[in-house]
């Protein structure tokens, strides 16, 4: 059972823990300065820090520490996995453990990402102690000199950005051990791709999963403000995340499907249409939230039923999330599964 279970189950953590750093460092820069501006009635001075910022702040760095532990573990595991794969039953262990840690491509690979992950461990650890501690940026001027009114699109204090370039670390290392290694000719745009591909499912998924933990415990007329002055900044960046999200899953598809009736004649075509049906269903519940329940939610501010409103969204948007975790429980059951023959 273990041994069936779980290589799936350590990939499963490995990519869900992944997608969750995404999310934090996505909802630090696009979803935290619009969600301060609303709460501040759209005060843009450094004085219009608001308390319930810092502590959505301090909840989202220590989600992803939590996040930065587990994929540790997650990468203790993913080294017994690959060398049971490895194994050489006439060989000692510790010789075959020397050869794939310090000889291989693969251990390389690991080796640097079990330094990002402790850089990760130290950074949200920071992060979380601090939070509230960065004051916003001074509103400056908009391109044509006017003063903004607005918040900017992308607001990244330095120790976020820090952090966030040791995320995007951990995604190419990701990247570098997957099927995108293996294309001839075009590994580099393959491995680009496939570092795309799971940087928008952050943003998207794990974007939503730290909305829905920021205001998880707030009830009646707070909870509808938490999610009212989240929501209509995550919008925007969902659409292009899902987006980009769609135009490298058609690209590495074709790398990796060359014959049509290899979709389904093939146990790599059938898990893939699995994932991409599973994906699909995703896809149509956020629609559903962003042309349904958002203007709902909106709509129903001053009307005594924003509470129920709120309650609506925050269903639609947790299905959302528990059918998304199949997806990833799927891609960790697909990475590991050959590519149809004649594919590269």
């Amino acid at each position: 059972m273990i041994e069936t279970l779980g290589p799936p189950l350590q990939r499963w953590l490995l990519f869900s823990g992944s997608l969750l750093l995404v999310g934090a460092v996505a909802w630090r820069g696009f979803i935290a300065p619009q969600a301060r501006f609303r709460l501040s009635g759209g005060e843009l001075s450094p004085a219009s820090e608001l308390p319930e910022i810092t502590v959505m702040e301090r909840r989202v760095a220590g989600a992803a520490l939590a996040a930065s532990l587990i994929l540790l573990l997650a990468w203790g595991g993913r080294l017994w996995v690959q060398l049971m794969e490895f194994r050489d039953p006439f060989a000692p262990l510790s010789e075959d453990l020397e050869y794939l840690i310090l000889q291989s491509s693969w251990g390389s690979v690991w080796m640097a990402q079990g330094g990002i992950l402790l850089v990760l461990v130290a950074g949200f650890l920071v992060l979380r102690r601090r939070a509230g501690q960065t004051p916003p940026p001074s509103p400056g001027l908009t391109p044509e000199g006017i003063p903004r009114t607005t918040p900017r699109r992308l607001e990244l204090p330095v120790r976020w950005a820090v952090v966030g370039a040791g995320v995007g670390f951990l995604l190419l290392t990701l990247s570098l051990s997957s099927h995108a290694m293996s294309v001839p000719g075009s590994r580099m745009l393959a491995v680009s791709a496939d570092l795309l591909h799971t940087a928008a499912a952050g943003v998207w998924m794990g974007g939503l999963v730290f909305i829905l933990l920021v205001s998880r415990d707030a009830a009646g007329s707070k909870g509808y403000r938490l999610l009212a002055t989240q929501l209509p900044a995550f919008s925007p960046v969902a659409i292009v995340a899902v987006g980009t999200l769609l135009g490298m899953g058609v690209l590495l598809s074709t790398f990796h499907v060359h014959e049509v009736p290899a979709l389904w004649e093939s146990q790599y075509g059938r898990t893939l249409g699995a994932k991409v049906g599973v994906a699909l269903a995703v896809m149509a519940m956020g629609f559903w939230n962003w042309r349904r329940g958002l203007p709902r939610l909106q709509a129903s501010e001053g009307s005594g039923n924003e509470s129920a409103a709120a309650l609506r969204v925050r269903r639609a948007a947790a299905l959302e999330v528990a059918l998304a975790v199949a997806v990833v429980l799927i891609t960790a059951i697909l990475v590991a599964t050959p590519v149809p023959p004649g594919a590269h």
